[in-house]
């Protein structure tokens, strides 16, 4: 495959549905005539129909996106349950070799909601975009029944893990430069907020969407099974 050098690559960040969004998005872009490239710098969730090459494999790599559209291109151990991200290197290599770059840059193990530690999220340092994602389902549940590492979660927002999670906790998380705007460093940020169909009071993903729009984020409240099919590559650059 000829490389190209104009990839766009976008960083997942946040809490649980990071891997089904990312996998739809590469289903729909790769459906419009991109060619995907799906990785992480963390660890992701092996799916063993899928497409899948090792890392370094770029002719195998680059086959199977002639075939399929996209690849997740990566590390797996037989038996395990998760894959690994490629070293620098390799990572470096991977936007030569496709026109969109999907990377789940974190991890919350299936938590919809999460404030990072010290050490995350790992956004490559030539991502153009870092989508975060914190899932509705968290409202009104008590912290420690929804949050992954509930006690930083709660210290985050002067609370305690028994107390119910609210809408103007989840902005709080998704504004702060400590919480999902972490290591965004200039790049679009965007947040998509999965699971609005749960919620029971409907005015919470207006209310959550106004805060972005009168603060300048860009908020997307849906549910991945109705919304990840309205995305486009332009929604996404703009």
């Amino acid at each position: 495959m000829k490389k190209n050098e104009k990839a766009l690559t976008v960083a997942f960040t946040g809490g649980g549905g990071k891997t089904s969004l990312i996998l739809g998005l590469a289903e729909i872009f790769s459906g419009q005539g991109k060619r995907v490239i799906v990785t992480t710098t963390t660890h992701m969730a092996w799916e063993p129909e899928r497409p899948f090459a090792e890392a370094e494999d770029i002719p195998g790599a680059c086959r199977l996106i002639e075939q399929y559209g996209y690849v997740i291109a990566a590390y797996h151990k037989a038996g395990q349950p998760k894959i690994s991200g490629p070293e620098k290197e390799i990572l470096e290599k991977l936007p030569g070799f496709c026109d969109l770059l999907l990377v789940e840059a974190d991890g919350s193990r299936r938590r919809p909601l999460k404030v990072p530690a010290v050490h995350e999220p790992v956004i490559p340092s030539f991502a153009d975009v870092v989508v975060g994602v914190i899932g509705l389902d968290c409202i009104g549940r008590r912290i420690c029944d929804t949050a992954h590492r509930p006690d930083d979660v709660a210290g985050f927002l002067g609370k305690h893990t028994d107390e119910p999670v609210t809408w103007m906790d989840v902005w709080k998380i998704i504004r702060s430069e400590d919480g999902l705007q972490k290591g965004v460093d200039g790049r679009r940020f965007l947040a998509y907020l999965n699971k609005a169909d749960t919620l029971e009071d409907s005015c919470v993903a207006e209310k959550l969407m106004a805060q972005g729009q009168e603060s300048g984020i860009m908020v997307i409240c849906g549910s991945l099974q109705r919304s990840v099919n309205s995305w486009n590559r332009k929604e996404v650059e703009r």
